[in-house]
């Protein structure tokens, strides 16, 4: 290719071969106005945190308007949320796993930290089993590379505090039990692997999603449950293939090639 500088004409050849994918996969992260747009632009594949139905469902209408739009085909972009699954024979089972999971995720220092984004200073003097911190937050961050809250948090934080300390005061909640209750990463989808697999075809059937991109909680088990238990019972329900019809990545998500 050439490039026309104010200084110098470039020349550059390709010293690989071409995809046979024509290009690579796209794949982008879109929850906010700007990555929705971005990914109906220009993304093949986009995540997002959006497993309830409901909210699925709607998120999936607002891109396929932003596609067409764009020109698009309703089949040209993957809807593939980032689900985490907790299996059991039961549901009871499952439900006991779960709240382990949460636990086991929510520690004390990982409980300190959420709130530190929040308060904007260091509360490594807290018990996290014991009450909320007995200070004001400020309006500062902390050092990113230490966490910090999302865009769309940062404006009336004030406001989401007192709640939690309403909240705290009104249950008898440590800052742990606090923390399990509001943060995010609570399991998606718990259940038996036939309800979560109806659940899955329900998604799936109505064009909510495409699939899921799995958070596995526990490698290899999560996954292992996953493989050997849920797997079949979508494949019995015909939403989850049982041979690969290509080669590709971009063949395995039936995108269509690019232009």
């Amino acid at each position: 290719m050439e490039r026309e500088t104010d200084l110098v004409r470039l020349r550059a050849t390709a010293t690989v071969p071409g995809s046979r994918q024509g290009r690579p996969v796209l794949f982008q992260a879109g929850d906010s106005d700007g990555g929705r747009e971005l990914a109906a632009r220009h993304a093949d594949v986009v995540f997002s945190a959006n497993t309830e139905y409901g909210k699925a469902v709607a998120y999936a209408a607002d891109l396929r308007e932003r596609l067409a739009r764009h020109g698009r085909s309703p089949d040209s972009l993957r809807i593939l949320p980032g689900a985490s699954v907790v299996l059991g024979d039961t549901t009871a089972d499952a439900e006991e796993k779960a709240r382990w999971v949460r636990g086991e995720q929510v520690s004390g220092p990982r409980s300190i930290a959420f709130l530190e984004q929040y308060w904007g200073t260091d509360l490594s003097a807290y018990d996290p089993d014991g009450p909320l911190p007995d200070i004001e937050p400020g309006e500062q961050e902390l050092d990113p590379s230490r966490g910090t809250i999302s865009v769309e948090r940062r404006t009336g934080k004030q406001a989401l505090i007192r709640k939690w300390r309403d909240l705290a005061t009104g249950r008898g909640l440590t800052i742990r039990e606090l923390v399990l209750e509001v943060s995010p990463g609570h399991p998606s989808f718990v259940g038996t692997p036939s309800s979560v697999a109806d659940e899955w075809t329900r998604y799936v059937r109505t064009r909510a999603v495409d699939g899921f991109n799995l958070l596995p909680h526990l490698l290899p088990a999560s996954v292992t449950d996953i493989v050997d238990t849920l797997v079949p019972a979508l494949q019995e329900r015909g939403v989850y293939r049982t041979a690969y019809q290509g080669t590709t990545l971009r063949e395995h998500l039936g995108l269509p090639s690019p232009g």
